[in-house]
């Protein structure tokens, strides 16, 4: 068997045209789901790419083996929903002993989590994200358009129970929809070890202009809530890299967490690159900017000319993103979970 790149070299470490290195790439494994959130795909759904246009499980550990030996160190899987799709925990488990990579972890919707969690763990997975917008069973059917709440608590549950930390709850805020639920999230955390992070409302996907700016709710007004309640909400030290500023209620179990896409960008400190599940590197989330991976993967080409194929499409990452200048423009070539959560 022919020794890799990955294998016998040290390439300079990927980065982009402003010199951030790239460490961390989130996959998606599918750009199926079985919800219907009204942020990420209107509710006929869309036209699923064919199976055979999605990318291998041995295509995506190539890939991954090839970018950890040019310094990836994470690696989180997403979709649509990625549990939709078969043996996930197969996967991970690849992945996770890939040399280089030090953390492996997955976004859900927490559905399927009740199933999947322990295999997950035994896989090496040892934090999940759960997507979870509203603790009130009639209003998940209003986001989600799905009659799904029970089983999406029981995955948050089973994921407690199975012992992922830290389990992050991540709550899209949208004014008039559940924004009267930031004080209900604020509490879960006293209760339970789960780190809430509420994420600001973005422009991807088919909406308008008006659609946007109605629902828009910056996290500035969710830190003002929260202060207000809670007048001696302790701020944490975040991580250098971290997209979330983090708060903590005074002796409670768990953590607070705003992340700021629109209001307050976090470019600087940008590490990220997505995959898409057919096998299109896309550098920034805010702009339509997609390469072609799967083609010369496809083709055959060397691991030293998937470096270079990463390396074009990051000449493409910019300084910053730009949501609403995209909007300007004619919106989002693409929906949520066609992209990657």
């Amino acid at each position: 068997m022919p020794i890799t790149l990955a294998e016998n070299a040290h390439p300079l470490p990927i980065a982009d045209s402003f010199g951030r290195r790239i460490e961390y790439l989130r996959i998606s494994l599918t750009d199926r789901c079985n919800l219907r959130c009204v942020y990420c795909m209107p509710e006929e759904g869309v036209p699923y790419e064919d199976l055979d246009n999605v990318l291998s499980f041995d295509e995506i550990a190539r890939i991954v083996r090839v970018l950890a030996g040019a310094g990836l160190k994470k690696v989180r899987l997403t979709g649509g929903e990625p549990l939709v799709r078969k043996n996930v925990p197969d996967l991970a488990a690849t992945l996770v002993q890939i040399p280089g990579v030090a953390e492996v972890t997955l976004t859900t919707n927490g559905l399927l989590l009740p199933r999947d969690a322990e295999r997950l763990w035994e896989a090496g997975i040892r934090r999940v994200n759960i997507s979870m917008d509203t603790l009130r069973q009639e209003r998940f059917v209003q986001i989600a358009r799905r009659p799904d709440f029970e089983r999406a608590w029981e995955g948050f549950e089973a994921a407690l129970r199975v012992g992922f930390s830290p389990i992050k709850l991540n709550c899209v805020v949208m004014r008039g929809m559940n924004d009267d639920e930031i004080l209900d999230f604020a509490e879960l955390t006293r209760q339970r070890p789960v780190s809430v992070r509420f994420l600001e409302y973005m422009p991807i996907g088919m909406v308008t202009p008006p659609q946007w700016r109605a629902r828009y709710f910056s996290n500035q007004e969710v830190v003002e809530r929260l202060r207000a309640a809670y007048p001696d909400l302790v701020t944490l030290e975040d991580a250098p890299a971290s997209t979330s500023r983090n708060f903590q209620i005074p002796n409670a179990l768990g953590t607070l967490g705003v992340i700021n896409p629109i209001s307050h960008r976090f470019c600087d400190g940008c590490n990220r690159l997505r995959l898409t599940a057919n096998g299109r590197l896309v550098p920034c989330l805010s702009d339509n900017y997609e390469y072609d991976l799967m083609t010369p993967l496809r083709a055959g080409c060397p691991d030293a000319d998937i470096l270079q194929h990463v390396r074009n499409a990051l000449a493409h990452k910019p300084i910053q993103s730009d949501f609403e200048g995209r909007l300007q423009h004619g919106g989002s070539l693409r929906i949520m979970a066609q992209i990657g959560g």
